[in-house]
C-alpha cells in the first residue's frame, strides 16, 4: 500500500510508522532534534528492534540546542542504536554565505523499517513545517531498495577502506585523473578537526551519470544520477502540468529552464518558502521573470520545507531545494559539484491524483509572490513620494502603489516575451536563426495586431515611436501573402490559427 502526504502532519505520520517496526528502523537524515521520535527509537530499542541512524556529525547542530540533541544521541547509543555520523563534505565554503563551522554535503532524507520504506523531505526538527512523504507500506521490494540504499551510504561514507573513511575516495582516485588527489585538500577557511581528510572540492564527472531512465525507485545524487540533469528530464516528460513545492528557490538557470517549458503551453505551479526566499536584486528580477513567462508561484504562511516536484506522469519526493549547490553543476568538463540527496519517485496513478489535490488545496490557498514583491518596495515608494515631492503617504497608499509598480514591471517583461515567442515563431516559419530589422517590425506588426485590429494609421503611430524607417505597406503585403494577417475594410487583423 502507498501513502502519499503533502501537509504539516508528516513527522506524526512517520512516527505512527517507527511505532509499528518489530524487526528493524533504518534513518538517513540531514538532522535530527526531535525528542518524540527520540522517544520512540528508545522504546523500540527496549523492545529488542534494531535501530541504526545515518546523519552528520554533532557539530552540524545549532548551537543553542546542540548539547541537547548531543546527549539525546548518547543515551540513544547507550542503549544500543548504531550510529554513522557522515563527515564528508563537497564543494568550496569560499564562495557561498553558508556557516562554514556547520557545513556539510550530505542531505538524504528517508526512511526503511521492517515494514515499510518512507521517502520524505522533513528533517526531524522541532519546527511544525509543511513537507511530503510517500509511505510505501508492506511492499517488500521497496523495503529491500531502501535497506540496499542504506547499506551503500554506509559503504561510501562511513566503512574503512584504505585507512579512510568509506570507499569514496578510493572511487574518486580509481578515476586516476590528472593531479587527482587535489580535489581532496582542504580549504583554508575550514578550521573543525572533523573535517580533516573529509573534504572533496568536486566529483570526477565520471562518477555522476548525466542521463539515466526515470524508474519508480530512489535516487542518491549524485552518484545514481545527477540532480540537476535528473529533475529537468523528470520535468521535460511533463505534457500537461508541473507542480513544485520548494523550501528555497534561487538557481537562476533552473528558472530559465522552467521558462521553456512554459512555452510548450504547461501548466507550471511553484510554492516556495517566502521565509527561505533570497531577496537580492538578483532573485527579485528573476521572480518577476518568472511571473512574467505565466508561471504561477505562491507562498503561504505555514514555513514550507517540502522539496516536491509532480507531473502528469510522476511524483518526486526529494531532498533537493532549487539551489545550485543542491541541484549540483558542472564545475568543468572533468569535474561535477553537487550535494548528496536523495529523489525517490512514484508513478501509481492514485498517488499521482492525491498529490495533485493535496498540492492545489495548499496553492489556491496561498499568497501570490507578487504581493511579497511589493512588500518589498513599500519603503522605497514612500521614500520617493517624500524626496521627491516632500508628501507623507498612509501605509494603505505604499502598499497599492507598490502593487501598481510590479504590476506594470511584469507587464513590460511580458511584453518583451510575447514580441520574443512571435519572433521565434516567424524564424522558424521562415527557416531563419539571424533576426534583422525588417523581421523584427514583422514581429512588431503581429504583436499589435495581437492585441486588436488596427488600421494601417494606427499601426504606423505605433511604430513611428520607434524612430526607424519602415516601409510598412511592404511589411503588410509580406504578411498578407504569407497568410499571417487579413485585411477586413481598412483594418487589419492577425490570424492566430496561422502563427499559433
Amino acid at each position: 500500500m502507498k501513502i502519499f502526504e503533502f501537509s504539516e502532519n508528516v513527522i506524526n505520520r512517520i512516527i505512527s510508522e517507527l511505532e509499528g517496526a518489530e524487526k528493524f528502523i533504518r534513518i538517513a537524515i540531514f538532522q535530527l532534534h526531535k525528542k518524540e521520535i527520540f522517544r520512540v527509537l528508545n522504546e523500540k530499542l527496549n523492545e529488542g528492534v534494531r535501530v541504526e541512524i545515518f546523519t552528520l556529525p554533532y557539530d552540524s547542530i545549532n548551537e543553542d540546542i546542540r548539547f541537547e540533541v548531543t546527549e539525546l544521541f548518547k543515551n540513544l547509543e547507550k542503549n544500543g542504536a548504531k550510529l554513522y555520523f557522515c563527515k564528508w563534505n563537497v564543494g568550496d565554503p569560499e564562495r557561498t554565505s553558508t556557516a562554514v563551522g556547520r557545513w556539510y554535503s550530505f542531505h538524504d532524507k528517508f526512511v526503511v523499517t521492517d515494514k515499510s520504506a518512507i521517502a520524505l523531505s522533513a528533517n526531524f526538527t522541532q519546527n511544525n513545517e509543511l513537507d511530503a512523504l510517500i509511505i510505501f507500506e508492506n511492499e517488500p521490494g521497496k523495503i529491500r531498495e531502501y535497506n540496499e540504499k542504506f547499506d551503500e551510504l554506509i559503504e561510501l561514507y562511513i566503512k574503512k577502506d584504505s585507512g579512510h573513511d568509506g570507499t569514496i575516495r578510493g572511487r574518486i582516485m580509481d578515476t586516476n585523473l590528472p593531479d587527482i588527489s587535489s580535489v581532496f585538500k582542504l580549504p583554508p577557511v575550514i578550521e573543525t578537526k572533523t573535517h580533516a581528510n573529509h573534504w572533496i572540492m568536486h566529483y570526477p564527472s565520471s562518477l555522476c551519470p548525466a542521463v539515466v531512465k526515470i524508474e519508480d525507485k530512489l535516487y542518491l545524487t549524485p552518484f545514481d544520477c545527477r540532480g540537476r540533469n535528473f529533475i529537468m528530464d523528470l520535468i521535460s516528460e511533463a505534457s500537461e502540468f508541473v507542480y513544485i513545492s520548494t523550501e528555497s528557490f534561487t538557481d537562476i538557470d533552473f528558472s530559465k529552464f522552467l521558462m521553456k517549458i512554459k512555452l510548450k503551453g504547461i501548466d507550471i505551479r511553484i510554492l516556495s518558502g517566502a521565509t527561505s526566499m533570497d531577496f537580492t536584486d538578483r532573485m527579485q528580477n528573476m521572480l518577476r521573470e518568472i511571473l512574467a513567462n505565466d508561471i504561477k508561484i505562491r507562498t503561504v504562511e505555514k514555513d514550507i520545507h517540502a522539496k516536491l516536484i509532480i507531473t502528469d506522469k510522476h511524483v518526486a519526493v526529494t531532498s533537493v531545494n532549487l539551489n545550485k549547490m543542491n541541484l549540483g553543476f558542472k564545475k568543468t568538463k572533468q569535474y561535477w559539484r553537487e550535494n548528496t540527496e536523495s529523489i525517490s519517485v512514484c508513478s501509481d496513478a492514485e498517488i499521482l491524483l492525491c498529490a495533485k489535490n493535496q498540492y492545489l488545496d495548499i496553492f489556491n490557498a496561498g499568497i501570490d509572490v507578487e504581493i511579497i514583491l511589493a512588500e518589498k518596495i513599500e519603503k522605497m515608494i514612500g521614500g520617493m513620494l517624500t524626496s521627491t515631492f516632500g508628501l507623507k503617504s498612509k501605509k494603505e497608499v505604499k502598499k497599492l502603489f507598490a502593487e501598481l509598480v510590479i504590476r506594470k514591471e511584469i507587464q513590460v517583461k511580458k511584453f518583451v516575451l510575447d514580441i520574443g515567442k512571435i519572433t521565434a515563431k516567424l524564424m522558424k516559419y521562415f527557416n531563419k536563426n539571424l533576426v534583422d530589422k525588417n523581421d523584427f517590425f514583422l514581429s512588431l506588426i503581429l504583436y499589435y495586431l495581437s492585441e486588436r485590429k488596427q488600421d494601417f494609421d494606427q499601426l504606423n503611430e505605433k511604430l513611428n515611436t520607434l524612430n526607424a524607417e519602415i516601409d510598412l505597406s511592404e511589411m503588410l503585403d509580406i504578411l498578407l501573402n504569407e497568410n499571417f494577417i487579413e485585411k477586413t475594410e481598412d483594418f487589419y487583423k492577425i490570424k492566430l490559427d496561422k502563427l499559433f
